[in-house]
């Protein structure tokens, strides 16, 4: 069995490297560990940081990340240097998919994962939802994952408050702004992520306890049978929370500006 690689160690390795922050970095960190992970499935690998984190944790209990996003596009830095410059080749996969969407691989693996009866064999402990941010993805990409992922297992989703109007059509390329979607102007003010959360998996029976952490991830515990929970985390005042939200949105357009 591994040690864990030393948080301030992964911290190091992927500092200045978009998208995700230190703090959440730790979050991450810190839950798996504590919950014993072994299998991980990430949607939405980027630059691969949150990979990373989470790889660096998993080392404990000798198991792997899976990590899945579009071959269309590869960021740089790419997540192969990032999650190598960290030494955690080993715990990562990396799947690039040429499909439209995920949502076709996340499909395969339920396939794979089930029977002639119909009956799915989950194998995830945890998975980490940070993809399209669109509805009609991610909202098909949060029910096939809770196929896949165990009893006792966490969902977590990020940029719960994510907007196209907010971003100003600076996401994703050709097929991802609201004018190549023809998006109405309800689903441009409409943060997607919340809508899925609240209308996919918080109404999913199996999932019975909730948390939105800083208005900005919303955790659901696959727990079927227990009482039905739900929570609100800030680690600062909402007004911070909220100025914070709005310089994120504003570095990441400016760093989707400047990308080659």
């Amino acid at each position: 069995m591994h040690r864990p690689m030393d948080f301030e160690a992964v911290a190091e390795a992927v500092n200045g490297t978009p998208y995700l922050s230190r703090e959440h970095g730790k979050s991450l960190y810190e839950h798996i560990i504590a919950a014993g992970v072994r299998d991980i499935l990430e949607v939405g690998t980027a630059h691969g940081v949150s990979a990373a984190y989470m790889a660096a944790a998993v080392q404990e209990n000798g198991g792997k990340v899976t990590t899945v996003d579009t071959a269309k596009v590869v960021p740089d830095p790419s997540p192969e240097s990032v999650i190598a410059r960290a030494g955690l080749q080993d715990s990562v996969e990396i799947v690039r998919v040429e499909d439209s969407s995920y949502t076709w691989w996340l499909k395969e693996q339920v396939e794979r994962a089930s029977d002639q009866h119909g009956n799915c064999e989950p194998i995830y402990d945890f998975c980490y939802l940070d993809g399209a941010h669109n509805w009609t993805i991610d909202g098909l990409a949060a029910v096939l994952i809770e196929k896949l992922l165990r009893p006792d297992g966490w969902l977590l989703l990020d940029d719960f408050n994510w907007t196209y109007a907010a971003y100003g059509g600076q996401y994703g390329g050709p097929g991802q702004s609201p004018q190549d979607l023809r998006l109405s102007g309800a689903e441009r003010a409409t943060p997607h992520v919340s809508a899925v959360f609240e209308v996919i998996v918080k109404q999913n029976p199996d999932f019975t306890e909730f948390r939105v952490e800083d208005t900005n991830w919303a955790w659901a515990h696959k727990a079927p049978g227990q009482p039905r929970r739900y929570e609100l985390e800030l680690s600062k005042p909402m007004g911070a929370l909220l100025l914070q939200a709005l310089v994120t949105v504003r570095r990441r357009v400016q760093q989707r500006r400047n990308a080659p």
